[in-house]
């Protein structure tokens, strides 16, 4: 039975975090590029996302149909990618720890072509910019259980978001991870306009770090986006931001020496939906 329990985050130092996030990172585009490059492109959002798979702690992307059926993970446990089949039964696995990802993209192609796919379809070309992305970037000095506790951020969010997806149900997206910042969101329509593309939603999101804060960080925006100078203000520690973008950040530093670190976080993102989602109904 998968367990949904809240795995308690602790500190890690800013520069330990961002190198193996950078790593991680990197390492998730090997899993991306098969949703990109071998699944019917039916959303060009969505094609490319990862899931979060809570019993195996592996972020997985779409399924892809070969000779077999089949789709591709990477490991928050031992740092190695996978290819499965509905079944779960594995068809390839590659460990990265001291490899180079030149060698995974090699991996890659080899098992293309051992399903009938074709490696050449296979390349580099992403929709999206990566900071860091070359081929010749080592996967080494990477501390496992590290890893491991970064999967937890993932977990936990995920954990987070399925209450809010039993709440509201139909109006909730998947709950999904974007390879090109690996960030994990969540959306939630709170106004339906027949046309996905014109609906007003909330985002409810974690982000590792380096794009909304220099440290991990939870956060609600709002599409479109609305005003939050007059909005009231968020749990301690949380703020409202308006500089490039606006919306609500919840810093993970703040909450690393609570005794309920999931009440709290809840608390944040529901405080904030609540806050976005009156304002923009007005």
């Amino acid at each position: 039975m998968i367990k949904y329990d809240w795995h308690p985050l602790r500190y890690v130092p800013p520069n330990t975090f961002l190198t193996l996030n950078t790593k991680l990172h990197l390492a998730a585009q090997n899993v991306a590029l098969v949703g990109i490059h071998y699944t019917e492109q039916e959303d060009e959002q969505s094609y490319n996302t990862l899931s979060w798979i809570p019993g195996l702690w592996r972020m997985a992307g779409r399924w892809v149909e070969g000779t077999k059926t089949f789709r591709s993970s990477l490991s928050l446990t031992s740092f190695e990618l996978f290819l499965v089949d509905k079944k779960l039964n594995t068809l390839g696995q590659f460990l990265l720890i001291d490899k180079k990802f030149n060698q995974s993209l090699l991996w890659l192609e080899e098992q293309m072509d051992s399903l009938d796919l074709g490696h050449q379809h296979l390349s580099l070309k992403i929709p999206y910019k990566v900071k860091g992305l070359h081929q010749n970037l080592p996967f080494d000095g990477v501390d496992l259980d590290l890893l491991t506790h970064l999967g937890a951020y993932y977990h936990n969010t995920f954990i987070l978001f399925r209450d809010f997806r039993s709440q509201f149900g139909d109006a909730t997206s998947e709950i999904r991870i974007w390879p090109q910042f690996l960030n994990q969101t969540i959306n939630i329509i709170v106004k339906d306009s027949g046309d996905e593309h014109l609906d007003t939603y909330v985002i409810l999101g974690y982000m590792p770090s380096g794009v909304y804060a220099k440290e991990p960080c939870f956060y609600v925006q709002s599409r479109p986006h609305t005003e939050v100078a007059a909005l009231k203000p968020l749990p301690k520690g949380a703020y409202w931001n308006q500089t490039d973008w606006t919306g609500a950040l919840l810093p993970i530093s703040t909450i690393w020496h609570l005794e309920d670190q999931q009440s709290f976080v809840f608390s944040f993102y529901k405080n904030a939906f609540e806050q976005l989602k009156n304002a923009l109904l007005g």
